[in-house]
Parts: C-alpha cells; sequence; structure tokens
C-alpha cells in the first residue's frame, strides 16, 4: 500500500511542477507585452496632455500678440505661463509673425520637443520620441 501512495505523490508533485513551468513561461511571453503596452498608455497620456498645453500656450500667446502695443517679451511670459510645466519652458521655441497692413493677421507657432513633454518609455521596443516635436499654431486678426 506504501507503495501505491509513493507513486501517487509522485505524480501529483511531477503535475504541480508542469502547471508551475507552464504559468511562468506563460509570465515569461506575456509580461514584455503587458509592460509595453502599459507604457505607451503612460507615454500617450503625457504627450497629450504636453499636446493641450502648447496649443493652449500658443493661442494665449496669439491672444496677447492681436492686442495693440503688444511686444514679443510679453507673448512669451503669456506662453510660458500657459505651458506651465519647467521642463516645457525651458525648451519651447516660438515664432511670432506680426500683422502687417497687407495681413492684419497675428501667427503665433510653439513647438516644444516630445521628450521634454514625456518620458521616451518606449524606446527599448524602437517607437522612440526621438527628434520629434509637439507643435501648435494660432492665427487671430490684430485689434
Amino acid at each position: 500500500m506504501s507503495g501505491l501512495t509513493q507513486q501517487t505523490r509522485r505524480r501529483r508533485t511531477c503535475g504541480r511542477r508542469r502547471i508551475g513551468a507552464v504559468l511562468s513561461m506563460e509570465l515569461i511571453l506575456v509580461l514584455p507585452i503587458a509592460l509595453a503596452m502599459i507604457f505607451a498608455m503612460i507615454e500617450v497620456g503625457m504627450l497629450w496632455a504636453a499636446g493641450q498645453r502648447v496649443n493652449e500656450a500658443a493661442a494665449a500667446g496669439c491672444r496677447t500678440a492681436s492686442f495693440r502695443g503688444a511686444d514679443v517679451t510679453a507673448v512669451r511670459r503669456s506662453i510660458e505661463l500657459n505651458l506651465g510645466r519647467k521642463s516645457l519652458v525651458d525648451n519651447y521655441l516660438c515664432d511670432v509673425k506680426p500683422a502687417t497692413p497687407e495681413a492684419p493677421e497675428v501667427c503665433v507657432t510653439v513647438s516644444v520637443p516630445m521628450k521634454s513633454a514625456a518620458p521616451d518609455l518606449l524606446k527599448f521596443i524602437g517607437f522612440g520620441l526621438g527628434d520629434r516635436r509637439i507643435v501648435a499654431q494660432t492665427i487671430m486678426r490684430k485689434e
């Protein structure tokens, strides 16, 4: 009888080992994909939020530039207030095209590198941010 119970115990422990090996193999295969998806969601969310900030900053800068007597310093101050985050304020580029008698519109373009907006979390799978930029442009009539 003891031989039968030992054989039964071996079968049970051997089956448990196989299940553990299968589960660890599944984890090894699924974990990188799950991490990449989580990192992608984080990065896209941060880039989307930064894009909204850049759009709002371009609109605010253009609104300021459309007032009579506004200079580039006032436009830059308005843009920096609306960008908010230090990493965006330190790395942005601004292009202001003032109104002329022929073209009464003011155009403000704000550009921020994506790397200053979000960490490069997907570089390990080949989807790096590189030298890409978030760009927003707003045009308004001069008052």
